[in-house]
């Protein structure tokens, strides 16, 4: 058969077949060289071919199997204050007068203590010295001025151990803020008198006071705003309270809840006892 008279497939063919006899024939004088070949060397060389074979089945497989990406979850602004409002909902009562014919709503309150303490504004319960204190549940509670606040405008009340009709109550307790508050950082006031009702904004202002806690100013609406309305942040975590110390600094301004016993501790110019 003479070369020239091959077509182009008859060419490729050719080709092809000695490929593979030029493939077996190495092949052979490669077995022969590694049988004759020291131990060092034969050793040396079919690690090579052991790891370039790893590799190739490494690279397949990563080719085969999509690699695996992070996912990335994405939290929107709104569900985190639907959580803080719902963790600190346990906490929250809104107060009145303990006259079950004509009852007056106060405002809000917020218990800061297992045993039943509530924090309020002063000026919401005017010289009332007791209160009943309903809750989100619908128990109502029975609860007694101890302390007032003169230099937060905030009134503490003790309550009963057990509802107006009889039952145990088990308290649960906010979590107060211990940390540096942040201008800038979202915020939520809670407020309604028959429902609830939120009101979201930042911190805009720290507004110092004499050898006292700053005001917290805020971004939101004064009508989101009601006497003892509590200050949240996006963790559910207490920031202050609405009373009418801070709101005469600022229409939209809370004031940092003290620990319950520390009205007890200051003197007697700062601290008016109900008697």
């Amino acid at each position: 058969m003479e070369m020239e008279k091959l077509n182009k497939s008859q060419i490729v063919l050719l080709t092809l077949l000695v490929s593979f006899v030029t493939s077996i024939a190495t092949g052979v004088v490669t077995v022969s060289l590694m049988d004759q070949a020291p131990p060092a060397i034969a050793q040396t060389v079919n690690r090579i071919v052991e790891r370039t074979v790893e590799k190739v089945v490494q690279s397949a497989q990563t080719a085969a199997v999509p690699a695996a990406v992070g996912q990335t979850v994405v939290i929107k602004e709104s569900q985190l204050i639907s959580q803080s409002v719902d963790s600190v909902n346990p906490s929250v009562a809104r107060l009145y007068t303990s006259d079950p014919e004509s009852q007056i709503f106060f405002g809000l309150g917020l218990v800061v203590d297992k045993t039943g303490v509530i924090v309020t504004d002063s000026n919401a319960l005017g010289d009332y010295s007791d209160a009943v204190v309903r809750l989100q549940s619908g128990a109502q509670v029975r609860a007694f001025v101890i302390a007032r606040d003169v230099g937060t405008g905030i009134a503490y009340l003790q309550a009963t151990t057990t509802t107006l009709d009889g039952k145990a109550i088990a308290w649960e307790s906010a979590v107060l803020s211990s940390s540096k508050i942040t201008l800038g950082e979202t915020v939520v006031a809670l407020s309604g008198k028959t429902i609830q009702r939120i009101g979201s904004g930042i911190v805009t202002a720290l507004m110092p006071r004499e050898k006292a806690a700053s005001i917290i100013d805020t971004s939101i609406s004064q009508d989101s705003i009601m006497g003892g309305s509590p200050l949240v942040d996006t963790d559910g975590t207490v920031l202050g309270i609405s009373t009418g110390v801070a709101r005469a600094s600022s229409v939209s301004g809370f004031i940092p809840i003290p620990p319950f016993e520390k009205p007890v501790e200051k003197s007697a110019q700062s601290q008016v006892p109900v008697n």
